[in-house]
């Protein structure tokens, strides 16, 4: 269950649980069935990444009297303690802005968190005994798919392909060899997961799933699929200084997302969802610019705040350089000749809180699958946008939308085939055989 609790204020979520059920089914053609998990250990935050003063100040000041007793005299030499003060200057206008921004929100973060947490802990969802040993730091995958989109997007542009809009995977190597994932949607269509070879490497795909690998310049195989969504969640990569510095996070200036074909993607009504960073000016420019460009009404504004397994805030709430929490800002895309009834959906709140552990992966957001229900159709196509992952029954773009698919993040165990229904593996197997055949036949 994704959704350990919720209330008015908001909902506290496992974002490691939903990922796991996607992943109860899984097949491959060489292992059988088996069961995958994502690894907890990257959801494993025990403590604050930046402890508050107060604590800070009492951790400093017990090292300082074990050290003065370890060397037998708490009288040391003030100049080789005596640090410089770093002279700190006028606040600039954006960080005036976030300021403003801060205090506005100041209340809801600290009350509705607390509502929240409270319930969380009295049901025992936040607690210290069910804290794992911690470990090494775990290993990361070393991500080529950006620079594989770069190759590819300069083959394209030599070769006039007639590759279909969606193509099928079937979990057979040499055949999955054979896809191409630069020019057309790539799906798994079965109602399991799959163990699939791509480009030499080994991902799990979950249930009815569909991507596309590819980056901004080549979204044409999204429109000519010719579905139009009822939810677009994005999540751009933007500019900032630190990534700059980096040079590790490739990032997108915020005028090339108005190239985004987001209203030939939308269904009347769809619900446009975009992560923005705490930046005024980012804040701004999707306010602003950004959704008036596109068609969409803005209704509402959310936060994620990020907590530990114990239920603390990652960073100190008034802490000056980082905020534990990120900004949604949600909105409905509306045409002139949207005369659609919305009875059978909620319409959609302002000032809501979403709390979850945050993952030690880059950019790896909480999905918003099962607190979004309420507010898009049932039957609803959804759309993510600069993805790292796939979820079931949603369509994902983006220069490394298989990332976190990586076998690498996963745990697998087997499962015995009596708990599989008889049936439903008969079926499977009849469907690999067939697809298998059909490809063998064209080649």
């Amino acid at each position: 269950m994704s959704v350990l609790l919720s209330n008015e204020r908001g909902w506290l979520l496992d974002a490691c649980c939903f990922i796991n059920e996607g992943f109860q089914r899984c097949y491959s053609l060489i292992k059988g069935h088996f069961r995958c998990c994502f690894k907890n250990q990257y959801f494993n935050i025990l403590n604050p990444y930046i402890v508050n003063k107060c604590d800070r100040d009492r951790m400093i000041g017990a090292q300082t009297n074990t050290e003065s007793h370890a060397a037998g005299d708490s009288r040391l030499d003030p100049k080789i303690r005596k640090k410089r003060k770093r002279k700190r200057s006028e606040p600039n206008l954006g960080e005036l802005d976030a300021e403003v921004y801060h205090k506005k929100v100041r209340v809801l973060v600290l009350e509705g968190t607390r509502s929240l947490l409270e319930t969380g802990h009295h049901r025992g969802y936040l607690t210290e005994d069910l804290l794992t040993v911690p470990v090494k730091q775990m290993p990361v995958h070393e991500c080529q798919l950006a620079a594989l989109c770069d190759m590819a997007k300069q083959l394209l542009k030599m070769e006039n392909s007639d590759a279909p809009h969606v193509q099928a995977v079937n979990g057979h190597a040499d055949l999955d060899a054979h896809l191409d994932l630069f020019s057309c949607l790539t799906e798994n269509p079965d109602d399991f997961a799959r163990e699939v070879t791509l480009m030499g490497e080994t991902y799990f795909l979950p249930p009815r799933s569909r991507f596309l690998l590819s980056d901004i310049t080549c979204l044409q195989p999204l429109i000519c699929g010719g579905d139009k969504y009822d939810l677009i969640v994005l999540d751009p990569p933007w500019e900032n200084k630190s990534v700059k510095r980096s040079n590790r996070y490739s990032f997108l200036p915020s005028s090339q997302l108005k190239l985004l074909p987001v209203p030939a993607l939308s269904a009347a009504g769809c619900v446009v969802v975009t992560w923005v960073t705490n930046r005024p000016r980012h804040l701004r420019f999707v306010r602003e610019e950004l959704y008036p460009h596109w068609g969409v009404k803005l209704l509402a504004e959310w936060l994620w705040v990020k907590v530990t397994r114990k239920g603390e805030l990652v960073f100190p709430l008034d802490s000056p350089h980082k905020k534990p929490y990120e900004v949604l800002l949600l909105g409905r895309f509306c045409t002139n000749s949207d005369n659609t009834t919305r009875s059978e959906v909620c319409e959609i709140p302002d000032q809501r809180l979403i709390i979850s552990v945050p993952s030690a992966l880059h950019s790896q957001k909480p999905a918003l699958s099962a607190v979004l229900k309420p507010y898009i159709r049932p039957d609803a196509k959804c759309l993510e946008m600069f993805a790292r992952s796939l979820q079931p029954d949603w369509t994902s773009w983006g220069n490394e939308v298989i990332k976190f698919q990586h076998h690498s993040y996963f745990t697998t165990e087997s499962v015995e085939s009596a708990h599989v229904a008889c049936s439903e593996t008969i079926d499977a197997d009849q469907q690999i055989d067939t697809r298998v055949m059909d490809k063998s036949a064209c080649l």
